[in-house]
């Protein structure tokens, strides 16, 4: 399959995932990676659909990172990587992959939306002090209890911190 051939496949398979035919786009793209295509793309919008269409997350995860690794700068392809993160329970991977592809594309409209979307960060309570001042932080604190919105955040077995006493 030559260049051309690729790019109208890959454009027909694009066509089919923004119309939500995700199970066509699935074969197109199947065909596309068994004919050798190492583009990017195509590895990430591969394993997007293996892993929506077909379930087979793990495989489809492979794919998305190896076009990662290809090409960190393109959006779709970060965008994907992040889909995939967070549809295997991975908020924040998607989280980690969404800055990671805004450090690299400032300010794209897309990413930033998604990223939004995964970790809303709420006005700090008193806005004429700074966000990390210890007042602001303890107040946010109160506020998310009051409200049920807190959650304390699990210290991973192994790291916590061991209290001597004197």
């Amino acid at each position: 399959m030559n260049y051309d051939e690729r790019d109208r496949k890959f454009k027909q398979g694009l066509g089919m995932c923004r119309k939500g035919r995700m199970a066509d786009a699935a074969i197109v793209f199947r065909e596309l990676v068994a004919a050798g295509s190492e583009e990017p793309l195509h590895l990430s919008y591969y394993g997007l659909t293996t892993a929506t269409v077909h379930g087979r997350r793990r495989e489809g995860l492979r794919y998305c990172q190896r076009a990662m690794q290809f090409d960190p700068s393109d959006p779709d392809v970060v965008s994907n990587l992040a889909r995939l993160y967070e549809l295997n329970g991975q908020k924040q991977k998607a989280v980690e992959t969404l800055r990671r592809g805004l450090r690299q594309t400032p300010g794209h409209p897309r990413l930033l939306g998604y990223i939004n979307r995964l970790s809303p960060r709420r006005k700090p309570p008193l806005s004429m002090v700074d966000r990390d001042n210890p007042i602001n932080k303890q107040l946010a604190i109160l506020a998310a209890k009051m409200t049920g919105r807190y959650k304390k955040r699990k210290v991973p077995t192994g790291q916590q911190l061991k209290v001597r006493r004197a």
